[in-house]
């Protein structure tokens, strides 16, 4: 049934007589169809890295370089969007800057809720202010200095003195 080859390979010693064993073809296209799978799975291992390494070096060159090849529209596209983010970024700032500046005005609302509070701001804001008509020559200028602070001082006794009225009518109610 199966022909042999006329291929000798191997010789036993360790019997009297010699006996040649011959491969045959079935063992033969066994063995070749064997090797050649596993070269078959070899190969398609071997493939699938190299094409896996030059994928990863090809992004590790877009990611270093920073080169990016893009048609027309797509730069125009980039750019509108790069413009929407710089707006909303804008936008964004302005919104946290005003946000902050109505918990300051709520925040100053509540901290003056004292008499005593509401007329040491309103003190401290009357005497750190200057007057805008303020010529002082250098021969006058401590006599206009006093002049000036007096005045300025009478003014924001005024004041106060409306605060305190306004606080009590509205205590009284």
């Amino acid at each position: 049934m199966h022909q042999v080859l006329s291929y000798e390979t191997a010789v036993r010693a360790n019997s009297s007589r010699e006996f040649r064993e011959y491969v045959s073809k079935r063992t033969c296209a066994s063995l070749v169809l064997t090797i050649g799978f596993f070269m078959l799975i070899t190969g398609y291992l071997l493939g699938n890295f190299v094409a896996e390494r030059k994928y990863h070096i090809r992004q590790m060159t877009k990611d270093g370089g920073r080169s990016v090849k893009l048609s027309s529209a797509e730069y125009a596209s980039l750019q509108e969007l790069q413009s929407y983010q710089k707006a909303k970024d804008q936008l964004l700032l302005a919104a946290q800057e005003l946000d902050k500046l109505q918990q300051q005005d709520e925040s100053e609302r509540y901290l003056a809720t004292s008499l005593n509070t509401e007329i040491f701001n309103r003190y401290i804001s009357c005497t750190q202010d200057i007057p805008p008509n303020t010529n002082i020559a250098a021969s006058q200028f401590t006599e206009q200095l006093i002049d000036n602070t007096v005045a300025r001082q009478r003014h924001c006794l005024m004041i106060i003195q409306r605060v305190i009225d306004n606080h009590l009518a509205n205590s009284q109610l």
